[in-house]
């Protein structure tokens, strides 16, 4: 029996890999071979793996003593593209700067030349795609900024013998409110994230549980943009009726993601099962709270009569109240997933501490 197989030795061995993921991987390889051949040796003679565990102490302080390298260059300078990225937002937040193909011609170039330097970068796969997803940002929050301009100019005019109603197809205004509040902190607020993790060392982390409770920390932001704009694409203008399944796809996709990352979670051994029953409930209901999210009101926009006096009762086309689907809606988009990654880091954090 040798110390990857033996059950002491090998959660030593993976507590030490969480640990020196800040080490330069020559090293950091260097060294658990020479820690599992000493461990193989103990072992061999007979002697208490749990002595010889003991004896080796905290992976984390023998990673200590090594010393923490400096940042690389590459990740320096993918840091600081990422914290200078949320300037290219002031091409579409500008109402000087209407958006237009040049605007985002310059936000995609910005964005797949931070992009490069973050897949150069040498980090961690968790803090890689962190980058990877703060690189992409503005340039799909300014997509979605444009899109949301054209969808709420719509309008539906009906017509019935004597006379013609005109109606104005909106969006709650709630849902508007907290979709372009979500767009905002995609895409300046992910990349600004993801630059200043860069720019620090890596910290020991389980990198599946990091991925999974990332997923439902950005849940709540991506689910209030995806429910704007897939109901702004049924607001009956040209281009919502062009967009509306690329959006449904795109939607679905990030459903698909979510769903990923809750396997992942439902997968780790050290969650306990209400934090897996509360992981499973935001992943499984998230999707139903943006589809409530994403019905569109119709109000009436104006009235005009070809004879006779302005109508008095109200168009039936006018829906009920909406408080009770759009209270449940941000339930499951916001409170649930944000709930659920908060059980997730605190299961993480206690892992930590129980292991040392």
């Amino acid at each position: 029996m040798n110390a990857v197989t033996h059950k002491t030795a090998a959660k030593w061995l993976e507590r030490f890999d969480r640990a020196a993921v800040a080490l330069p991987q020559p090293r950091r390889d260097e060294l658990r071979q020479e820690l599992a051949e000493h461990l193989e040796a103990v072992i061999e003679s007979g002697e208490d793996p749990d002595t010889a565990v003991e004896r080796l102490g905290d992976p984390a302080e023998i990673v200590a003593a090594e010393g923490l390298p400096p940042v690389s260059p590459a990740r320096a300078r993918a840091a600081r593209g990422l914290l200078l990225l949320p300037l290219t937002g002031l091409l579409y937040l500008t109402p000087a700067l209407p958006p237009g193909p040049l605007n985002m011609l310059v936000i995609l170039a910005a964005s797949f030349t931070v992009l490069g330097l973050v897949l150069r970068a040498e980090a961690s796969a968790s803090t890689r795609t962190l980058g990877v997803l703060g690189a992409l940002a503005p340039p799909l929050a300014g997509l979605g900024g444009i899109l949301d301009k054209v969808f709420q100019a719509g309008g539906l005019m009906t017509q019935e013998p004597g006379r013609a109603y005109q109606y104005a197809l909106g969006t709650d205004s709630w849902v508007i409110a907290l979709g372009q509040l979500a767009m905002l902190l995609l895409g300046l607020g992910l990349p600004v994230l993801a630059g200043l993790r860069l720019r620090r060392q890596e910290t020991p982390v389980d990198t599946r549980a990091f991925l999974g409770a990332l997923a439902l920390v950005l849940t709540p932001a991506a689910g209030l943009a995806a429910a704007l704009l897939l109901s702004g694409s049924r607001l009956g203008t040209s281009v919502g009726t062009m967009v509306e399944v690329p959006l449904l796809i795109t939607a679905l996709a990030c459903a698909a993601v979510l769903l990923a990352a809750g396997v992942m979670l439902l997968a780790h051994r050290g969650l306990s099962l209400l934090t897996k029953v509360l992981v499973a409930a935001a992943i499984l209901t998230a999707p139903v709270g943006v589809a409530l999210l994403a019905e569109h009101e119709v109000q009436p926009g104006g009235v005009s009569w070809d004879a006779g006096t302005p109508p008095t009762e109200v168009p039936r086309d006018v829906p009920d109240d909406r408080t009770l689907p759009l209270g449940l809606g941000l339930l499951l988009v916001i409170a649930l997933p944000l709930a659920a990654a908060d059980r997730v880091h605190r299961a993480e954090k206690d892992e930590v501490r129980n292991s040392r």
